[in-house]
């Protein structure tokens, strides 16, 4: 065959396309053509592109006779399913009715086409029309409230107490902590890992927890803690407040903290009078709007999911140098983890009861 030579308008889009094509066969014909362009002989093209010789001819010759229109071109495009003549009627009855599994979606075609087909083939079609699994996801609703009206008075905080504060301490003029508690229970915490064949964790025995109260500042992300093997109650709560007064440098401070009963009794409040502390409830069932809850998530994910803490001390030493290398170690998760935006569920969707 010719020896072939790529202008440069083709040469650029070859050895762009050899890599980049989201087709493999198109980017191996790509390749075959870069290879034939630098004078390789065929076996050696073969050789390197993996392909045989024959295919190397004919990848040369729909280029002399097409040009780089006839690489590209995809011939193959597979048998048509019977379930695409259906597919508008299956998504409409999929968005109503998600399937929890592909075996009942493959329930649900058959009982709406009237067509049977495998498992394998029910999960392409699934796929085939945008669908995969996705997790389910809890809205935070206080039993008597819609989903409409507890994101009305969630945004209504938002833009109307919590964010003018937010705004005061990014320009540096008050500290704004976000305040939870976190009971950490001695148990094994499940998680994903990569391996060959599935692996167990030895479950802990017993009803141990190490409880964490802690106060994430919004902008510099210190985080001010107390902890205790017992519970945490109004005076854990009074003990954080004094570590947080003391860590003040002369700003105004404020405190954002959920409706827990011992957050909210008069010993709390008249000791955060004394300290000049003001503290801020969000409203209730808002966990979306602390962003301390992204922290305890974090930790969980990053020390306790899929390890194996042999004793109850190994297990809460993990958690407490989770905790210090927050703001060293962590310090680029936290930055891209912590920042001032917040979930809402005003337009979420929801699952049919």
């Amino acid at each position: 065959m010719q020896r072939i030579t790529l202008s440069a308008d083709d040469l650029i889009a070859v050895s762009h396309e050899r890599y980049h094509h989201p087709e493999p066969l198109v980017q191996r014909k790509m390749e075959v053509l870069w290879l034939k362009h630098h004078g390789l002989p065929h076996h050696d093209i073969a050789r390197l592109a993996g392909v045989s010789r024959a295919s190397v001819t004919r990848y040369l010759a729909q280029f002399l006779h097409g040009g780089l229109a006839a690489i590209r071109r995809f011939p193959f495009k597979g048998q048509r399913s019977r379930l695409d003549d259906h597919r508008a009627s299956l998504e409409e009855h999929f968005r109503q009715h998600p399937p929890r599994s592909v075996r009942e979606a493959q329930r649900a075609i058959l009982e709406h086409t009237g067509i049977r087909r495998g498992l394998t083939q029910v999960r392409r079609f699934l796929v085939r029309v945008g669908l995969k699994p996705r997790k389910v996801a809890a809205v935070p609703v206080p039993p008597k409230a819609t989903v409409e009206e507890h994101a009305r008075e969630q945004r209504r905080f938002l833009g109307d107490e919590l964010e003018p504060v937010m705004a005061e301490a990014r320009a540096g003029r008050r500290d704004v902590y976000f305040v939870d508690a976190s009971h950490f229970v001695y148990a094994s915490f499940i998680g994903w890992v990569w391996c060959w064949v599935r692996l167990c964790i030895r479950a802990a025995s017993g009803r141990k927890r190490y409880n964490v109260l802690g106060a994430l500042h919004a902008v510099s992300h210190r985080l001010i803690r107390v902890a205790n093997h017992s519970y945490i109650n109004a005076v854990s709560v009074c003990d954080l407040l004094r570590s947080v007064a003391q860590a003040g440098v002369g700003r105004p401070i404020t405190l954002v903290l959920d409706n827990a009963r011992y957050q909210k009794c008069a010993l709390v409040q008249d000791l955060a009078g004394s300290l000049g502390i003001q503290l801020l409830y969000l409203p209730s069932y808002s966990p979306n709007l602390n962003l301390i809850e992204r922290v305890w998530k974090f930790v969980k994910k990053q020390c306790l999911a899929s390890v194996q803490h042999g004793t109850y001390e190994e297990f809460t030493a993990a958690i407490d140098h989770c905790l210090k290398e927050l703001a060293t170690t962590h310090k680029k998760d936290m930055k891209s983890l912590l920042t001032h935006k917040f979930q809402m569920f005003d337009s979420v969707s929801m699952v049919a009861a």
